[in-house]
């Protein structure tokens, strides 16, 4: 077939189409199985967004045209978790989820045996507290290990079992992240 100055028109074959079908048809079976297989995982750890507060209860919506929303009472929501008196805090900082940024302060902690540290996650983005070089050392999480602490969350670490000596440790989250616990 061509056109009116002779200008072939090329058209795919059905064999072409039918391979980028299956192409289109494979990425998305793909993407449903990551998807599905980390599902949990995405609703049990939010993305940050998500932990906005309305500043007006949309629940309610405002009686009729021109009218403002009723801002949400400071006093309906609940309070937050209680901090625990521990021995040391470790925080990790606001800002700690960018590359090159302060993460744990101290970057380097010294506790007695036995004492308990609070570890405060003041960033907005998951983070760890976890012994070892990073994900490679085999004794990684052997030691102590916070688990993930979301965002503005807090975990309790105890040292009653970690023997006198020079820990590192870091993120799994952001193995960037990095820093040292000496017990005495």
């Amino acid at each position: 077939m061509t056109t009116d100055d002779e200008t072939p028109i090329i058209r795919t074959t059905s064999r072409r189409l039918a391979k980028g079908l299956v192409i289109l048809v494979g990425l998305l079976i793909l993407g449903a199985v990551i998807a599905v297989t980390n599902f949990d995982h995405m609703i049990t750890s939010p993305p940050p967004s998500s932990k906005l507060k309305p500043e007006f209860d949309l629940s309610n919506p405002p009686p009729g045209p021109g009218a403002h929303p009723t801002p949400i009472s400071t006093t309906a929501e609940a309070p937050a978790a209680e901090k625990p008196q521990t021995d040391v805090t470790l925080t990790i900082l606001d800002g700690a989820v960018t590359q090159g940024n302060p993460d744990y302060d101290p970057d380097e902690l010294t506790v007695t045996k036995g004492n308990t540290i609070l570890v405060d996650n003041v960033d907005l983005m998951p983070h760890t507290v976890t012994n070892g070089e990073g994900a490679s050392d085999a004794n990684s999480g052997k030691i102590f290990d916070t688990s993930i602490i979301n965002g503005g969350e807090f975990k309790v670490l105890e040292t009653s079992n970690v023997d006198a000596g020079t820990y590192p440790y870091y993120c799994t989250v952001h193995p960037y992240m990095t820093g040292t616990l000496v017990v005495e």
